[in-house]
């Protein structure tokens, strides 16, 4: 049995133990400018672990292989993760478990912003599941569309939203931007993937700079990292 397959018999037997899959509300903390475990020369984000969050929950929020993870970041106990440590999410393994059952992907999404995510998907937010993904930006940051497409909708006042932009695409996608500061298109407009389209602030329910952006099809919430890259 190689050194690989040793540390994932142990991950997964840690897990079973002492159940590291157990539920646990989402809460914001500050960023912390720790510094990572390690460099790694392959792309990729780093993720600051939370109070509340264990290394299943953030493998399934990143949609990524548990074991894999564990491995890429030398964790030996996966139940022992501490609040500020830095977990590092490679690219090649988002990739790896990117498969859907249905024919949507002609539609190529990327990030709207670059920033921390401070709410994923379907985690409670002030009682309500988060359709969305909430990404930290700096006031004033640039907002991107993530595909190409019609302007749809813009409001400067949505309830909840601020000022809000949805951009309809290809096989019944539609994007979400909220909270932003400033728009810069206006329905009817068509954009191009990667266009800036707003700039990020905190109007609507949010005290703090943030892109609320929803990745719908159908009408029907996707977890954006699911489609993003």
């Amino acid at each position: 049995m190689n050194k690989f397959t040793k540390n994932t018999c142990l991950i997964i037997s840690l897990l079973l133990l002492c159940g590291c899959a157990g539920k646990s509300r989402f809460i914001p903390s500050r960023e912390i400018t720790c510094m990572p475990p390690a460099v790694f020369e392959e792309s990729g984000i780093y993720h600051t672990v939370r109070k509340g969050e264990t290394l299943w929950q953030i493998s399934q929020n990143y949609d990524v292989d548990l074991a894999k993870l564990a491995s890429v970041n030398k964790i030996n106990d996966a139940c022992k993760i501490e609040i500020g440590q830095k977990v590092f999410i490679p690219d090649n393994l988002r990739k790896m478990k990117k498969t859907f059952s249905d024919s949507s992907l002609s539609v190529e999404f990327v990030w709207p912003c670059k920033g921390q995510i401070i709410y994923f998907f379907n985690q409670e937010k002030l009682n309500v599941k988060n359709p969305g993904i909430d990404i930290s930006a700096k006031r004033g940051l640039v907002i991107n569309a993530a595909a190409s497409g019609n302007v749809i909708f813009t409001s400067q006042n949505m309830r909840g939203y601020g000022k809000t932009i949805i951009i309809q695409h290809q096989n019944n996608f539609t994007t979400v931007y909220a909270y932003n500061e400033e728009i810069l298109v206006k329905a009817g407009d068509y954009v191009k993937q990667g266009q800036t389209i707003a700039r990020a602030g905190s109007t609507g329910r949010t005290s703090q700079s943030l892109l609320h952006f929803e990745l719908r099809q159908n009408n029907r919430p996707k977890n954006p990292l699911y489609y993003l890259p």
